[in-house]
């Protein structure tokens, strides 16, 4: 019978670009993972007489990821992650779907928003997009 995953089973780790991000971040809400397509259009007019249906193929693959993180003074991984985002350099930024599990493998652009609800903790919101100029992103690894 299968397994049934909760969300908080769900990893993401960190380190620094060029490697396989080594550290988890424990510091983290929500993990929101998208995968999408680019499309080139390959329709034709046909010999029908009739509207050609609307026919495509896939000409690239989009992937980007959404984490959320609770502003704390001392973690270190937050902190750089902040820092990383400011100065423009990728990091490494590892996924998995549980412990064991496959997920997304590559360097990425990061950036953040700041949250400073009124009555709620700061929280950070960060994204990521694919960075290939040392390493190609893997998914589903």
């Amino acid at each position: 019978m299968a397994t049934k995953k909760m969300g908080f089973e769900g990893k993401i780790y960190y380190g620094p670009a060029c490697t396989q991000a080594p550290t988890e971040i424990g510091n983290s809400r929500d993990i929101t993972e998208s995968f999408d397509i680019g499309e080139g259009l390959t329709t034709v007019r046909g010999t029908s007489g009739n509207p050609p249906i609307e026919t495509s193929r896939v000409v690239s693959r989009k992937y980007g990821i959404d984490w959320q993180m609770t502003y704390k003074s001392d973690d270190a991984t937050l902190l750089a992650l902040m820092a990383a985002a400011a100065a423009g350099n990728p990091v490494a930024i590892r996924t998995k779907s549980f412990a064991t599990g496959k997920g997304y493998d590559g360097d990425m652009n990061v950036k953040w928003k700041h949250g400073k609800p009124l009555n709620g903790e700061q929280t950070l919101d960060f994204s990521g997009t694919p960075n290939d100029d040392a390493r190609d992103p893997l998914l589903d690894v």
